[in-house]
């Protein structure tokens, strides 16, 4: 936060350093010229380079006033730096910057259990699109000029400005109490030392991230990566399927959760569930028009197409099918 002030406020901070620094240099001199007291030689400046004219403390001799002089013409020059400064940093919008920059901090402090998205390119674009659309809190940090001004726009997105790899960048975007990191840099190596370090400052985390080359996957995973994407294979085998199984790939677009106003596919953690329930039972009790088309046991295994009368326990996961609203509502009674 102060190397951000200081890098807005550099005129202002010089301009001030060089005034206080000519109010002690004016108190010793006349101090040590003229024989002043402390106090006398500090009034004595005081009332010299404010030009208010009182007159002098004692009477001074020719140094006195020779030293005088020149005090005056610097306080003069220190003055005329201070007031451009200032009025530089008001017509520039800088104290407008610098608090929403302070605001920004704020809010980002206040986060937990939020999600860092390192990289505003294509991939992090996307990846804070469908965040916002399960109104999932998220801090982007970006370096790049066009990226940071489109998002100086955004009164919705919070965001560091500067290079995701600097560890303080990640800290001032609340790794420490993140739950999730996404990291879509377009370098492999940088996605790896972003890893490493989220990793190192938060075990729990899980981490997300893209890679270019499949080489870099397994460095990825050692990484610490929960999560290797390669956008370029997926996209990939995504126009296959639009050649070999058209009419599937069809259906699974209309399933996308992405998607607010279509059917969507989505996971429900129960946690509100004191004992075993059947399928049958937890779709009948809410009277609503969903299908659980799968289950993710405690011991990691899944079940796939689970008969109505399968049994699920506290803690499962249910890969349910259905519109948004009555899947808000299952997660709004089993889910926390």
């Amino acid at each position: 936060m102060l190397s951000f002030s200081f890098k807005y406020f550099r005129g202002l901070y010089i301009g001030l350093a060089f005034l206080f620094g000519v109010i002690f240099a004016g108190t010793f001199g006349y101090v040590y010229i003229e024989d002043y007291s402390m106090l006398e030689g500090f009034y004595m400046t005081l009332i010299t380079v404010s030009t208010v004219g009182y007159g002098e403390v004692k009477p001074l001799t020719d140094d006195g006033k020779l030293f005088t002089s020149l005090l005056i013409l610097s306080s003069f020059g220190t003055f005329a730096y201070v007031a451009t400064s200032i009025g530089t940093s008001l017509l520039s919008g800088k104290y407008k910057d610098i608090l929403k920059f302070y605001k920004l901090t704020k809010e980002i402090s206040a986060l937990e259990g939020h999600t860092i998205v390192c990289g505003y390119g294509n991939n992090g674009k996307a990846a804070t699109e469908s965040l916002q659309l399960y109104n999932r809190k998220f801090v982007v940090v970006e370096r790049g000029a066009e990226n940071l001004d489109f998002l100086k726009g955004q009164s919705n997105i919070l965001y560091v400005a500067g290079n995701a790899t600097d560890e303080d960048n990640i800290i001032q975007a609340g790794i420490k109490k993140a739950d999730s990191l996404i990291t879509t840099l377009p370098s492999d190596a940088d996605n790896v030392f972003v890893c490493l370090t989220a990793r190192q400052l938060n075990p729990n985390l899980k981490i997300i991230t893209r890679a270019t080359d499949l080489k870099s996957k397994s460095k990825l995973r050692l990484a610490g990566a929960d999560n290797v994407i390669m956008p370029d294979h997926v996209g990939g085998n995504h126009m296959a399927t639009l050649v070999t199984k058209p009419d599937v790939n069809e259906f699974l677009d209309l399933l996308s959760i992405t998607n607010p106003h279509s059917v969507n596919l989505e996971e429900v953690v129960l946690d509100h569930v004191d004992q075993e329930i059947s399928i049958r039972e937890l779709v009948e009790s809410m009277n609503m028009k969903i299908r659980i088309i799968g289950i993710k046991k405690e011991s990691n295994e899944y079940v796939l197409s689970p008969d109505v009368d399968a049994k699920i326990l506290k803690g499962e996961k249910l890969f349910v099918l259905g519109e948004r609203k009555y899947i808000k509502e299952l997660v709004a009674q089993f889910s926390d």
